[in-house]
């Protein structure tokens, strides 16, 4: 049996497909989308694609290297998304919208309108959007209360990572400032070289019912938020052992107050 191909009917099928479902998934992730980047990367993956087509004879690897290489480059040309969990969330709410546009709704169409199997089928995949949304609303939530922060001390800049934790409102009683808890060996050098002046404060918030936790004040902070950073002036650092931080996302745990500044 033989096929007609009209390349423009197809392009522009598939442009479409690709644009809308980039849309959709845009819009259920609630992320922002530029009509340039989502034209370019629509307009880019189609265009491999349909090269691809023509020029290999092999389609199992065509499937592949579309599924693969060209429709992720395409996500990623209309995202920009330079983390890894975010980069792939981004893929798979993607292909669930392509899935809901194109073969679910051409799956109906060739099959008895209403079918049970369909029904079974649209409830499923629409559950699994579903957990994809609330995974995704996850990651985010994580991806905001971690920042990056830059600390200022008289021995030059530290880069780190702090991650924002309402529950720890330490407040140190002799200058009446938020302490925020880093590992101690971020300081370790500059505190063995009597760089940094270390004092003790009382704590009830680490494990123990009262207890005195090593401080020092650094000359500031910059916590660099995305819509502009903010700025701590002699901000209070209680060291903690490595324990207290239960995984390498973050160095330093701030202060709930932190903000109010």
């Amino acid at each position: 049996m033989k096929y007609e191909l009209y390349a423009d009917v197809w392009f522009l099928t598939n442009f479409t497909m690709d644009s809308t479902a980039l849309w959709i998934a845009g819009k259920f992730m609630k992320q922002q989308i530029r009509a340039g980047r989502l034209l370019l990367g629509s307009f880019a993956g189609t265009a491999v694609s349909m090269l691809l087509f023509f020029v290999w004879d092999d389609y199992t690897w065509y499937q592949i290297c579309v599924h693969f290489l060209v429709n992720p480059g395409m996500v990623f040309l209309c995202y920009r998304s330079r983390e890894k969990k975010e980069f792939l969330g981004q893929c798979a709410v993607t292909y669930l919208a392509f899935l809901l546009l194109g073969g679910i709704l051409e799956w109906s169409m060739q099959n008895a309108a209403g079918g049970i199997d369909f029904v079974w089928y649209f409830s499923g995949a629409a559950l699994f959007l579903a957990a994809a949304k609330k995974m995704l609303g996850h990651l985010k939530r994580e991806k905001e209360t971690v920042y990056d922060l830059l600390l200022i001390t008289g021995e030059g800049n530290i880069s780190v990572k702090g991650f924002y934790d309402t529950g720890n409102l330490l407040i140190d009683p002799l200058v009446g400032r938020p302490v925020h808890i880093i590992k101690k060996e971020i300081l370790k050098e500059q505190i063995q070289q009597g760089k940094l002046p270390v004092r003790l404060i009382p704590y009830h918030s680490l494990g123990q019912e009262s207890g005195l936790l090593e401080a020092v004040t650094l000359e500031g902070m910059y916590i660099m938020r995305e819509n502009h950073p903010v700025y701590l002036k002699k901000p209070v650092f209680g060291m903690a052992e490595e324990k207290l931080f239960q995984n390498d996302k973050c160095e330093v745990i701030l202060n709930g107050k932190s903000m109010e500044n």
